[in-house]
């Protein structure tokens, strides 16, 4: 077997350590990937699968907070210069591999038009068809909003909560109590209760959780700010951890 240090391509460490780790099937690495994000869903899985398949093949590259649940499942942080080659042969694949292409397989584009004209009915056609899209996407985003908890428009529980920002890296002074992250809901509702949430957190060596109250976030997911559930942590003790909070990863340091 080749080792590890002589390794010069990310997908072939990433691999490597993925045969070190036990991982020979992509399947099992996926249900560890998926228990680390909550991807519960069978979708979830398929898809974890697919990309996991995609990133040890050097077919596509994962976005830096993959690479960080990762890093994470395969113990690398625990190896500093296992680490640092890490982080290096990863930068040098990402900067070589477009933006769009990364971590998700690109959707096939549309075949051109084989005929080089278009009908006259068909250029009547297009703009009655986008205004009738238009309608009825518009009546379809009105009826979500009304049965929402939330009005964007204002008069909503979520209108005046601040915003809180996703950071991977904290740090943090004994005592200091701060929101660090926010559960979000389904897009445009209220998020759930403090109990639901607090119940689902691993207890951390570092401090303590507790209700941040109700907050707004941005997501990728939901196109927009979105009312969340804020997670507020204390300091108690000093020293380093990784906290696992609604499948992100926040690497926390607190000091005296």
């Amino acid at each position: 077997m080749r080792a590890l240090e002589d390794i010069d391509r990310w997908h072939e460490l990433f691999d490597a350590l993925c045969e070190r780790a036990g991982f020979s099937d992509t399947a099992s690495l996926a249900a560890s990937y998926c228990q680390l994000t909550r991807g519960n869903g069978q979708h979830q899985f398929e898809t974890a699968v697919r990309n996991l398949n995609n990133w040890r093949t050097g077919r596509h590259i994962p976005r830096q907070r993959s690479m960080r649940i990762l890093a994470e499942i395969l113990g690398v942080d625990e190896d500093p210069n296992l680490l640092a080659q890490w982080n290096k042969l990863y930068r040098s694949a990402r900067q070589a591999e477009p933006e769009e292409v990364m971590e998700d397989d690109v959707p096939a584009k549309a075949a051109p038009s084989p005929g080089r004209k278009q009908t006259l009915s068909g250029w009547f056609l297009l703009p009655a068809m986008a205004v009738g899209a238009f309608i009825f996407f518009l009546g379809m985003a009105t009826g979500a909003m009304i049965t929402s908890d939330w009005r964007p428009w204002g008069g909503g529980p979520a209108d005046d909560a601040p915003l809180v920002f996703y950071e991977p890296e904290l740090q943090m002074t004994v005592g200091e109590s701060r929101i660090i992250h926010g559960e979000r809901g389904d897009c445009g509702k209220l998020p759930r209760e403090w109990g639901e949430i607090w119940n689902g957190l691993a207890p951390s060596r570092l401090g303590i959780y507790s209700d941040g109250g109700l907050v707004r976030r941005n997501s990728k997911y939901c196109k927009g700010i979105t009312p969340a559930r804020g997670i507020r942590f204390t300091a108690t003790a000093p020293g380093t951890e990784t906290l696992h909070i609604s499948g992100d990863m926040i690497k926390l340091t607190v000091v005296e």
